[in-house]
């Protein structure tokens, strides 16, 4: 069933009409999506929704009604939904579930678009959370979201894995118990990621954040657990092995917690000196943390 509520707006001139569509299947999401017009609104009735590589050509939004969950029995290409070059996608209240494809690389969400906001997700036992290789000018913003028990288990996939983008940001989420790959790994010019959960769990992840390409790093107000038995020692990485440039990097105010023997809090190959203030530092089951702060000088 579809239903179309046109609602015109008028001051002084007549304005364009907006459309929200309301749709409660998989074929009727697929088609809705594919009739699109740029702007629109598509919300989905609480329900499961088996779909694979649905294909985003316009500006849209998705948005959750209930517990709405998207997956597919099959495995698929590239990923559940997916934001083609120069697009722009918003998704709001729904769950990611169970992506798989050949290549080992399935996403909850293949973003190849420009701008992707996710408010209130859940992406869960996908090999990628978020597979991003859109555009190096586009921004993706992750808030109230998580990511559950993601990666493949070959280390190659991620919660989220940020290829290019002009900007990273992830506020009030939750990552958890990655499979061996990284909670989040950003190649983006920029990098903030605050009040946000970063906890191994038993997912035996690497590191906690990967930032390979360098760039400016914000990384503030957060909890980070580092298990005991951790893929990796390390929970933060920066470097320029990916390319780019080292431009700052500010870990402030962060709750750390270490597990595992011989843990380091950063690696930093690079010869930028990072600024490191105000975290707090838990040792538990007798392990011990490389940890160093370097204040700003003002």
């Amino acid at each position: 069933m579809v239903r179309s509520l046109i609602i015109a707006v008028f001051c002084f001139a007549a304005m364009p009409a907006w459309a929200a569509i309301e749709i409660d299947s998989a074929g009727e999401l697929k088609r809705a999506v594919w009739r699109a017009a740029p702007g629109e609104m598509i919300t989905l009735a609480a329900g499961e929704y088996d779909i694979a590589d649905l294909k985003i050509e316009a500006d849209l939004t998705l948005r959750g009604q209930g517990a709405v969950v998207l997956y597919s029995s099959k495995p698929v290409a590239k990923g559940l939904l997916n934001p083609l070059p120069g697009v722009s996608l918003t998704v709001e209240n729904l769950t990611f579930r169970g992506a798989r494809s050949p290549d080992k690389n399935g996403a909850g969400i293949r973003n190849d678009g420009r701008y992707l906001t996710i408010i209130d997700c859940v992406f869960e036992r996908n090999e990628n959370g978020v597979l991003s290789t859109g555009d190096r000018d586009g921004k993706i913003v992750i808030t109230g979201s998580t990511f559950a028990r993601n990666g493949h288990g070959d280390g190659y996939s991620h919660g989220i894995y940020v290829l290019r983008a002009s900007k990273l940001e992830i506020e009030e989420s939750e990552f958890i118990a990655t499979h061996i790959g990284h909670h989040v790994k950003s190649l983006a010019d920029e990098t903030i990621i605050r009040d946000t959960l970063l906890d191994d769990a038993d997912g035996t992840p690497s590191y906690a954040v990967d930032l390979s390409k360098g760039g400016r790093v914000l990384i503030t107000g957060n909890t980070i657990i580092q298990s005991v038995d951790a893929d990796n020692n390390t929970m933060i990485n920066y470097d320029t092995s990916r390319g780019g440039a080292a431009q700052s990097l500010e870990i402030a105010g962060n709750k750390i917690v270490n597990r595992r023997r011989n843990g380091r809090f950063l690696r930093n190959d690079t010869d930028l000196t990072p600024i490191i203030f105000d975290n707090e530092i838990i040792i538990e089951n007798r392990a011990r943390l490389d940890y160093e702060e370097s204040r700003p000088q003002y």
